[in-house]
């Protein structure tokens, strides 16, 4: 019983969380859009080729930055506080999963209604009769609680990186994502203009990758949540606490 009113108590304390997450995918959402209105504003008419739905990705892109960088790195005060107050570590671990996986389904659910409202209002509207292009059309549930599941545990490991290795690790996401916001609009140009180039193999691989089809993704996300699963509980059982 104990343990339980441990966990209720982070995650109600801690609850409020959930709406930032929220507004982080309205607010992408809406400067997305924005930027698409914008740009339709400033082409032609015969220039005009359709819509993408950029309110979706963006809405998408700032809640990963924040979940996945923001949480990782933010933890730390929250294992500290726990420690410090004599909770027990496994209630600390459990509640902030539960705490994570009710922030990623949130983020989601409003990256899926800004999408419907760009599929069914925006898009209609700026696109005048072209092509919508639906980037998050091929999202399938499966993969939504896959990401619900697994992604926690992920940001969990990630803050214990943090405490142990501090600015370090800091410095290791940094880069990660630099490689990423840099490499990725390189790798989809030299796809279109050099396919024979090796940012577009690159670029090649990875589209092969993530289309293997539902069963390798489901044998990947069971290894993976096993993984980090037992790696978290073996970390923060001795994870040390500097103060």
């Amino acid at each position: 019983m104990k343990t339980l009113k441990t966990i209720g108590q982070f995650i109600s304390i801690n609850f409020k969380e959930i709406f930032s997450y929220i507004g982080a995918a309205l607010g992408g959402g809406a400067l997305g859009m924005l930027i698409a209105y914008v740009v339709t504003l400033t082409l032609s008419t015969e220039e005009k080729t359709g819509y993408v739905t950029l309110g979706t990705v963006f809405g998408l892109g700032l809640v990963a930055i924040l979940l996945i960088f923001g949480q990782s790195l933010g933890g730390q005060a929250d294992f500290y506080v726990t420690v410090s107050m004599n909770r027990a570590r496994m209630s600390y671990l459990i509640g902030r999963y539960l705490l994570l996986v009710l922030d990623v389904l949130a983020a989601v659910a409003t990256c899926f209604a800004i999408n419907v409202l760009e599929m069914k209002v925006v898009g209609p509207a700026l696109a005048k009769g072209n092509e919508i292009e639906n980037l998050m059309g091929n999202v399938s549930p499966g993969l939504i609680i896959g990401l619900a599941v697994v992604l926690p545990l992920v940001i969990i490991f990630c803050t214990a990186m943090y405490v142990m290795f501090e600015r370090k690790f800091f410095w290791a996401m940094w880069a990660v994502y630099m490689i990423i916001a840099l490499g990725g609009p390189r790798v989809s140009s030299a796809m279109k203009k050099s396919p024979e180039s090796i940012p577009a193999k690159i670029g090649e691989g990875l589209h092969a990758f993530f289309n293997m089809g539902t069963v390798p993704w489901i044998v990947i996300g069971v290894f993976m949540l096993v993984a980090f699963l037992v790696a978290d509980i073996m970390i923060y059982r001795k994870m040390e606490v500097k103060m």
